[in-house]
């Protein structure tokens, strides 16, 4: 706890002084008497105990929460000493949350004061805990104490999605190289595909009657096989702008989306991502709750994206898709054209979500940034939705 005279007590000791010399040179001793009073009240504050110390401090929050929305989450303050607690002001920061003052009223032993906030969630990440900070000035507010404590509250702030209609990974594709992802196949589905001769084995309600009649021998029903491709998520690349309005945070609400659409339409999902120092991070078919915990916790890192197409074509068979996000700056961005190529060598539909990354800088500082031409990519054929700043997310992603 930290104890210090405020700007306050050094004026009233400075005109304490003055009050003295006043009272020398005009020989009045009553102005030695009201001299004297507003010193001691300044020194007397010096043996004031704001008892901060027998203070604790609980906050409560939504274990998951995501950025830009608004949560309640609760204080409370308790006096666990044997001396009553004076009036405080009560600062409250969590990285998750915007900063916070409440007033405390004077608490009894053993009382406690409780208090419940409105807070928007402003930063996308994994977050222990807070710090709050409690300072009195009681009762003059010439010596203020101040006492900072650590408060875990454990955070996930997930980053915000959009809700898509649709997405390549459905979508039929204009090009001759995404064929093999569409082409139907027979199988235990639900869509009719056609009609065959009878086979031994195959179940009796499949038996087309109609076709039996005119063919003169049974016929059954077939029906096209539901085959979900595995879709992944590659994400890399470094910042520009400031969070939570920025190009990496505009990739990572990308990947959110395409990731929430891919498993409600029955897509497994692999996550790949590039971590500081090189290193490869991947997740294998995470629930919707885990991808957004991981991507929560995703850091621009600018790295080539070839390692990490590499890694999630390991998991990729040939119906698959690659989803790389990346801005069209730095490593990221010059390594797409190979990261595309590496793709769709291994048979796979690649699918290029990118961020362009001067739109969230001022004219003076885009002259230093080197963007890459994407254009090669639509030569490639490769599926290609750029993002800028301002743009509507669902839109860019859309059909």
């Amino acid at each position: 706890m930290k104890r210090r005279l405020t700007k306050r007590a050094f004026i009233v000791a400075l005109v304490s002084g003055l009050l003295f010399i006043a009272g020398s040179t005009a020989q009045a001793s009553w102005l030695f008497v009201i001299a004297a009073g507003v010193l001691g009240l300044v020194v007397g504050s010096l043996f004031i105990r704001h008892n901060l110390p027998a203070a604790s401090i609980e906050r409560s929050a939504p274990r998951r929460v995501r950025v830009g929305d608004e949560v309640r989450v609760g204080v409370v303050v308790t006096n666990s000493g044997r001396r009553a607690l004076p009036l405080l002001r009560l600062g409250d920061h969590h990285g998750a949350f915007e900063d916070s003052a409440i007033l405390v009223e004077r608490l009894k032993p053993g009382q406690s004061a409780h208090v419940e906030l409105v807070k928007r969630a402003v930063r996308r990440g994994a977050f222990s805990g807070g710090e709050a900070v409690l300072v009195s000035g009681a009762p003059f507010g010439f010596l203020r104490s101040t006492r900072t404590m650590d408060v875990p509250t454990e955070v996930t702030v997930v980053p915000r999605w959009v809700e898509l209609r649709s997405f390549p990974i459905l979508e039929p594709s204009s090009y001759l190289a995404d064929a093999v992802h569409e082409r139907a196949r027979t199988g235990a589905g639900e869509e009719f595909l056609g009609v065959r001769d009878y086979r031994p084995g195959d179940p009796p309600r499949f038996v087309h009657w109609r076709s039996t009649a005119r063919a003169g021998h049974l016929v059954v029903r077939e029906f096209e096989e539901e085959v979900a491709s595995r879709v992944s998520l590659v994400l890399a690349g470094a910042d520009t702008g400031s969070p939570p309005d920025s190009a990496y945070e505009t990739l990572v609400s990308a990947a959110a989306s395409i990731g929430v659409y891919a498993l409600a339409t029955g897509h497994p999902v692999d996550l790949v991502r590039s971590a500081p120092g090189g290193e490869v991070e991947h997740m294998g078919d995470p629930d919707r709750f885990a991808l957004l915990d991981w991507l929560a916790r995703a850091r621009p890192v600018d790295a080539s994206l070839e390692p990490l197409v590499g890694r999630a074509l390991e998991r990729m068979g040939r119906q698959g898709t690659v989803v790389v996000l990346a801005p069209n700056t730095g490593s990221a961005g010059s390594s797409l054209d190979a990261a595309v190529r590496l793709g769709q060598a291994a048979g796979c539909r690649v699918i290029v979500v990118g961020a362009t990354a001067s739109s969230w800088l001022s004219d003076t500082e885009r002259s230093p940034i080197r963007e890459t031409d994407l254009s090669s990519l639509a030569e490639q054929r490769a599926s290609v939705r750029m993002v800028a700043r301002g743009d509507d997310l669902s839109r860019c992603l859309g059909p």
